[in-house]
């Protein structure tokens, strides 16, 4: 069997959708736990237009992460099934 492959996932956000992944925020971080745990994913963070500046909001753009599975497919469902992507967060156009 071969080895698993690294995969990296951008996932850029959909306009004006910061709100929602605030609000959404905790069930994308607890749903990935077992995912971060099992090895799937093993590294992931927001992307930003520029940087924070203390004081103002982050200019989120959306995210990007690696992943550690056997097929694309694998990891698409994984994107699929995160709440960023549900709720539209994450713009499925992209």
């Amino acid at each position: 069997m071969a080895p698993k492959q690294e995969w990296m996932v951008i996932l850029p956000d959909a306009p004006n959708m910061l709100p929602k992944r605030m609000e959404v925020r905790p069930d994308h971080l607890n749903n990935l736990k077992p995912q971060v745990e099992s090895g799937h994913w093993v590294f992931g963070g927001a992307s930003l237009d520029a940087p924070i500046k203390e004081g103002e909001p982050p200019k989120i753009n959306g995210s990007v992460m690696l992943a550690v599975a056997d097929t694309k497919e694998e990891v698409m469902k994984s994107v699929k099934n995160d709440v960023y992507f549900q709720s539209g967060v994450w713009d499925e156009s992209k």
